[in-house]
């Protein structure tokens, strides 16, 4: 550790706001389990929305876990535990003005966000202090949280709670009891329709590695049950599916037991990186330099037109090139030489994987 810029000093509780959304919330947890490493003695609370807050549970970082609804009355459900559990420092992760007020009620002394806070989350906080480099991975971003009390690493392993637990790891195993080695995870969905991949070009990948000898295992949540039952019928053999099946726990259980996965710039994806599977981001309309997948083990395919990043701004009428020119061949490939790196089995030869733009 280093000098802490905040005195630790008769710290002894600290409240985390990250509220939404899941990949962020996925993205901030090696930041509050390297707090809890390096300061064992710390209790950690941690304020998240009713449903994304299940892929904290059961985190031995954590000593309460504070579930909100969303918006305004956020406030109103949080204001006693939180006043209850009194905080002496707040690190407010979301910067917003919900989160800035909840950090106020929670009567913590102290109160940190990013420098750039929006919706006077700063002036809330009164310490807006938190750098985010544009050109640095979302996750290390997040890390200067941590900097700011004294710590420089985050911890090496996936978190346990998530990837071990055997409770946990029976039941998404009993859920893909049919899926034989290698495994390719495929997240199919997306929030936003420009960061979205064809449903044909889905079908034709998994097709390809079911034909390649592997198992591919579609995931999602309910929102794409349609998507789903679409490319289920563009296929010549039927995945396995695990949409709408899975708690944000359970999704990153199943994760850690695939081999590859693949997915877009989607909270999936990062939970994806946080359990370490060696992962194939197909990223359009974000910058995967910001918000791709975080670690050296995975293969980012960006096409990087004039036009990107729009993030949620597209000005190509509709059209998404950026996602759909981004071919399943190619995608294959990238699943075959992650599988190949790992040693896993030996596909049917191919060219070396063209990776577009940064990898």
């Amino acid at each position: 550790m280093s000098e802490p810029i905040v005195d630790m000093t008769g710290v002894e509780r600290l409240l985390v706001i990250k509220m939404s959304a899941l990949g962020d919330i996925a993205m901030t947890i090696r930041t509050v389990d390297a707090i809890a490493a390096a300061y064992p003695d710390l209790k950690i609370g941690w304020a998240a929305r009713h449903g994304l807050a299940d892929l904290l549970i059961g985190n031995p970082s954590l000593t309460e876990l504070f579930e909100a609804p969303r918006g305004l009355a956020a406030l109103t459900a949080l204001y006693k535990p939180l006043r209850r559990f009194q905080a002496d420092i707040v690190l407010d992760m979301q910067g917003l003005f919900v989160s800035g007020c909840v950090g106020l009620l929670s009567g913590a002394r102290l109160r940190y966000t990013w420098e750039g806070a929006r919706e006077l989350s700063g002036i809330l906080s009164g310490n807006a202090i938190i750098k985010a480099p544009p050109n640095q991975n979302a996750v290390e971003n997040i890390f200067n949280f941590a900097r700011l009390l004294g710590v420089e690493q985050m911890l090496p392993d996936p978190p346990s709670y998530l990837t071990q637990e055997p409770i946990l790891i029976e039941r998404v195993e009993n859920l893909l009891k049919d899926a034989h080695s290698p495994r390719v995870g495929m997240h199919i969905g997306a929030s936003v329709p420009n960061k979205i991949w064809p449903l044909e070009h889905w079908a034709a990948l998994a097709d390809s590695l079911i034909d390649a000898g592997c198992s591919a295992i579609l995931f999602g949540g309910n929102s794409e049950k349609d998507a789903e039952t679409k490319i289920v019928s563009m296929m010549r053999t039927k995945p396995i599916s695990l949409v709408g099946c899975t708690s944000p726990r359970e999704l990153a259980a199943a994760i850690s037991r695939c081999q590859v996965f693949v997915g877009g710039d989607t909270g999936a994806t990062h939970i994806a990186s946080l359990v370490q599977t060696p992962t194939v981001a197909l990223m359009g309309p974000t910058d995967p330099a910001r918000v791709g997948p975080y670690g050296t083990e995975h293969i980012i395919l960006y096409l990087g037109l004039s036009c990107s990043p729009c993030y949620r701004h597209p000005t190509c009428g509709g059209r998404y090139q950026c996602m759909r020119d981004i071919e399943p061949l190619t995608v294959f490939r990238a699943c075959e030489k992650q599988i190949r790196q790992k040693h896993l089995v030996n596909l049917t030869d191919s060219n070396q994987v063209r990776i577009f733009g940064r990898s």
